[in-house]
């Protein structure tokens, strides 16, 4: 019976809505949509809108994503840029940036991989620095890769002076990564807080890159010479960028000393 009711109702409303001419059966419907149909047309609308707000939520989530990777990138570039500036003198030499991808060998034996090789001009003993100081050098060059020896590794050797007295040594590192100035004669003028830079007797570097401070003076009564502990300005663990200086110093006065 309740059915027939409804039928009798929904009836009764359709004939009043298709009565008279446009803009009236228009007017009927606008009033039917604001009273009996609200609830309806309004859950409707809801529906409508909550779609549309995740239609605009996804596109904007599309757009966040795309500024994210773009302001990445230009980190990575003002990076780049940052790690290439080198703050004291290198000379005319030229340069050029290279990222560490991996790494060779245990603890702070382990020696850096880099990205750039024969294709890039790398070539053996090629010196390597950061913007703050020296790094290493290279020790093994392939078509595109190169692998570099850290100054903190055991196997580093480097003539060393002190920027102060301009008094002479030789930089070697233990297997925990300490670094020293070596071969110094007992009473040499030299002190806590003295800059260590490259000397003319290194084999790798020009002369005066800037290598570290030293902290601490080292005798032994049973050694003929004194060691000084440096402080090196690069934690090559620390880099993710270095830089490789295109200088091959000049030798020919070894061959020529050996003919005479």
């Amino acid at each position: 019976m309740k059915r027939e009711y409804h039928f009798l109702i929904y009836l009764v409303l359709a004939i009043l809505l298709f009565a008279g001419n446009n803009n009236n059966r228009l007017k009927k419907a606008q009033f039917l949509s604001k009273t009996i149909y609200f609830p309806f047309v309004n859950s409707i609308q809801k529906i409508n809108s909550i779609f549309d707000l995740k239609a605009k939520n996804l596109l904007l989530s599309e757009k966040l994503f795309e500024h994210t990777i773009r302001i990445t990138e230009l980190e990575n570039i003002l990076v780049e840029i940052d790690n290439a500036k080198i703050y004291y003198e290198t000379g005319n030499y030229n340069h050029l940036l290279a990222d560490i991808v991996g790494f060779k060998g245990e603890f702070k034996e382990r020696c850096l991989i880099i990205n750039k090789g024969k294709k890039n001009n790398i070539e053996l003993n090629y010196p390597v620095i950061s913007n703050n100081g020296i790094v290493g050098k290279i020790i093994s060059v392939s078509q595109n890769y190169s692998i570099v020896l850290p100054l903190d590794n055991s196997k580093f050797r480097l003539g060393i002076m002190s920027k102060r007295t301009h008094l002479q040594g030789i930089m070697e590192s233990d297997i925990y990564g300490n670094s020293y100035m070596t071969l110094i004669k007992p009473g040499s003028d030299i002190k806590v807080g003295d800059i260590i830079v490259t000397s003319q007797i290194s084999s790798v570097f020009p002369k005066r890159f800037p290598v570290g401070k030293v902290t601490k003076l080292v005798e032994n009564t049973m050694d003929v010479f004194m060691s000084a502990k440096i402080k090196t300005f690069v934690n090559p663990s620390e880099l993710d960028q270095i830089i490789v200086l295109l200088y091959k110093k000049d030798k020919d006065y070894e061959e020529e000393l050996k003919n005479n």
